[in-house]
């Protein structure tokens, strides 16, 4: 009864009712589609870290591999180090224009993202870069990322590169760059069709898709055609892929090696996972301050909202004293109504946020915002306690009224 009675109250007031749930609404709505932003990264970050099981080693001050480049005689030290089953040499290097398109290294890259147009996709504003490999080396280690991830025959998934490629203009490409660089009739690329990097056809002889925006973002080749493309020397490594005899001991061999060479930089996964949870802890705090001061405007509204539904009802209240209520009734009466702005709110901002990252999903390529269930529990009674907390002041100026206050009220 008390809460049909507390609905009725509301339902009559619809103008005021409805603009105090729009305004705990909007930080709802924003802060699911924050950390919904906010979850993506994690989960983009984790399937990337969780295919790399093995080392990869870079030269110490590169903050990303397409900036390395190692010392010649590294390979002949990382071999003699126990503990490495094999290793592959690679370069990485920012991918020069393809189809004509493209080019300019970052500067040129980040122009593009800006300026790419909306019928090619929200997901489309990764760099793409090159990967030469050591392809008789790559052949030797178990654990790769895009062999495993290599599209089935059924799908035109091709095959990948083997010691025949060695020198030759035959490429890997991910299924999304073959989406982003469709052919003449704008469908995606094939294998067997050609594609034109830097002024050179390469075929492509083979299509995968590991679900990382990261690793999808890749052109894959061998190592000596890549060095021609881009212009590089001989001998020229940005990488090397190690791996291990012996998985558990990655830490182990990651100090043996940082020990061997000190000017080579090991990245393990278990440090991949720690910068990763470091900074998307960083970023978590920001969002929710800002976030924050939202919902303080949200929690101040429905407080406004419930002290002038209050002061305009002294009279029924004191009323309701007189028929027999007690201060904890009038009490529950006003903090069920608050309640009730508080789980509209949550309602409407969780069911308009689902929405959104469901649409939004769609024209994403590599890259998902994520609305678990426990994301939107959390906003529904956020939301809930916001709005009760916000009502309990009016609720107790309410519940301090007497009948005298109602008789003297009506007089006036």
């Amino acid at each position: 009864m008390m809460w049909s009675f507390a609905w009725m109250n509301l339902v009559t007031r619809p103008s005021r009712t409805a603009l105090a749930v729009l305004g705990l609404t909007i930080p709802v709505l924003a802060f699911l589609a924050l950390f919904s932003l906010s979850g993506g990264i994690r989960h983009l970050m984790g399937d990337t870290l969780a295919g790399m099981d093995n080392l990869m080693v870079m030269s110490a001050n590169a903050p990303a591999p397409v900036f390395s480049d190692l010392p010649p005689g590294t390979g002949d030290v990382l071999r003699q180090i126990s503990g490495v089953r094999a290793i592959a040499a690679e370069v990485w290097k920012l991918a020069p224009p393809i189809d004509g398109q493209g080019g300019g290294g970052l500067a040129g890259a980040a122009l593009r993202a800006m300026t790419k147009p909306q019928d090619q996709g929200l997901g489309g504003i990764s760099l793409t870069t090159i990967q030469g490999q050591d392809i008789p080396a790559h052949a030797r280690l178990k654990n790769v990322t895009i062999r495993q991830s290599l599209l089935p025959a059924s799908k035109g998934g091709g095959r990948m590169l083997d010691e025949s490629d060695v020198g030759r203009p035959n490429i890997l490409i991910s299924s999304r760059i073959a989406r982003e660089h469709p052919d003449a009739d704008g469908s995606a690329r094939k294998v067997g069709q050609t594609m034109r990097i830097g002024g050179q056809d390469f075929t492509i002889v083979g299509l995968f898709n590991t679900g990382s925006l990261l690793i999808d973002s890749t052109i894959v080749m061998d190592i000596h055609t890549a060095r021609k493309l881009l212009n590089l020397g001989p001998d020229v490594v940005s990488t090397y892929n190690v791996e291990l005899e012996e998985t558990t001991e990655r830490d182990a061999l990651a100090e043996r090696i940082a020990q061997a060479a000190p000017g080579l930089r090991v990245q393990r996964i278990s440090q991949f996972n720690i910068s990763v949870g470091a900074i998307m802890g960083r970023l978590d705090l920001l969002l929710l301050l800002a976030v924050a001061l939202a919902v303080l405007v949200g929690g101040v509204g429905i407080a406004n909202t419930m002290l002038m539904s209050t002061s305009e009802r002294y009279v029924e209240f004191g009323v309701m004293r007189t028929n027999g209520w007690t201060r904890r009734n009038v009490l529950a009466l006003v903090t069920a109504e608050s309640s009730l702005l508080g789980l509209l709110s949550g309602l409407l901002g969780t069911g308009l946020a689902t929405l959104g990252v469901l649409a939004v999903n769609r024209f994403l390529d590599g890259f998902t915002l994520e609305m678990s269930p426990r994301l939107i529990t959390v906003g529904l009674a956020g939301a809930l306690a916001i709005a009760t907390l916000s009502g309990l002041y009016p609720a107790w100026r309410a519940s301090r009224m007497t009948p005298m206050d109602a008789i003297r009220r009506s007089d006036a």
